[in-house]
């Protein structure tokens, strides 16, 4: 454990000052009036899920400028991943406002090559010796489009369309997901679309110091859509930024997320607890189930120049829509560094431990922007 804190450390700080040395060097720090931002970095993440990952990050930054209106950032991001485990992760990433915000666009894509995952079984209790290990492939992408309602809310209704496809599964021989035979078991195609409703009143889509963030969707995944599966997903996603010294940028960040999937949903598709975004100190998928609800709180300052601190904290539990209850609350708690790539979006690069499932010590998270 301690040899794995001071190799992850050294990883943080040889980010921090080869991704400055380049940032320096093609002026990636200055905030210039430009309305165009480029930023191209390489990238050193470590995840539980991936282990070590090295690559690429290049983002855009761009403002569709009103002549009255406001309007934030947009921005475009891919992500390439060669991890240690072997796996190959390309990720595409963007949130484009029009002019005044009229408009909002919103995309997530991913391609994983031999990704290689844990599976545990379903439900809020079980065992650890229940791992198995299982290796796939997955090419997905999601859109969303929203039409602002009122000039000066950014309240956005609109719809959302998702697909993603799982093939070349490899289970473990006798394992829980072959004699189970799991929905997903040998792969899945799954194709939705659905209405979705966003109140979004951050003062910036990275990073948020103020404001709130409230996302609504429904999704449809239907066999007549050209899915092999039918099933129906609801989202809510609720967030409230907090700002409680303008002048120390200290940050008090809150997150509710509801995830509920009814239906023959992939066992991909149901509701994983853990990972780098929801309840970090597990591992994602340590726990599945069709409904998921978890809390979250962040407190966020500065220390020095660009280097940040935060502490976390959150409550989460899968459950099945029969057995609503409290039983079986899993927590985490953590805490990480920050170090800002971009000052003027505030971008940065993050270090986070966090500590979760009883049976590890906790999981180390290195990668970039923050978690919600």
């Amino acid at each position: 454990m301690a040899r794995l804190i001071r190799i992850l450390f050294c990883f943080f700080v040889a980010s921090v000052f080869f991704q400055s040395a380049v940032a320096q060097r093609i002026r990636l720090f200055s905030d210039t009036s430009k309305n165009l931002r480029k930023i191209f970095l390489p990238v050193l993440v470590y995840t539980p899920e991936t282990h070590v990952g090295i690559g690429g990050l290049g983002v855009a930054l761009f403002k569709n400028i009103h002549e009255t209106i406001p309007t934030r950032t947009s921005n475009v991001e891919m992500v390439f991943l060669y991890t240690s485990r072997h796996q190959i992760i390309l990720i595409p990433r963007y949130t484009i406002f029009t002019r005044g915000e009229k408009w909002m666009f919103e995309g997530f894509g991913e391609e994983l090559i031999n990704f290689k995952d844990f599976y545990y079984g379903l439900g809020d209790k079980t065992p650890s010796s229940n791992i198995e290990e299982v290796t796939y492939n997955v090419l997905g992408w999601e859109n969303r489009v929203g039409r602002k309602l009122f000039a000066n809310r950014h309240l956005f209704v609109g719809a959302e369309t998702r697909a993603i496809y799982y093939y070349d599964l490899k289970t473990e021989p006798n394992g829980l997901l072959e004699n189970n035979k799991n929905t997903g078991y040998n792969g899945s195609k799954s194709v939705g679309l659905g209405p979705a409703l966003t109140w979004d009143e951050r003062d910036n889509v990275v990073n948020a110091s103020r404001g709130f963030y409230w996302d609504f969707r429904y999704s449809a995944y239907l066999k007549e859509l050209g899915g092999s599966v039918s099933y129906h997903r609801i989202i809510f996603d609720l967030r409230k930024y907090l700002t409680l010294n303008t002048a120390k940028r200290h940050i008090l960040a809150f997150q509710l997320y509801n995830n509920f999937v009814r239906g023959e949903a992939p066992f991909k598709e149901l509701a994983e607890l853990g990972g780098p975004r929801v309840l970090r100190g597990y591992y994602r998928g340590r726990f599945r189930d069709n409904y998921m609800t978890a809390f979250q709180t962040e407190y966020r300052m500065p220390l020095y120049k660009r280097l940040g601190f935060v502490a976390f904290a959150g409550v989460a539990k899968v459950y099945s829509p029969e057995s609503v209850n409290l039983e079986g609350l899993h927590y985490s708690y953590g805490g990480g560094l920050r170090f800002t790539i971009n000052k003027k979006e505030r971008l940065n690069l993050r270090l986070d431990w966090g500590k979760g499932d009883s049976e590890n010590h906790g999981y180390f998270y290195l990668g970039f922007a923050e978690s919600f």
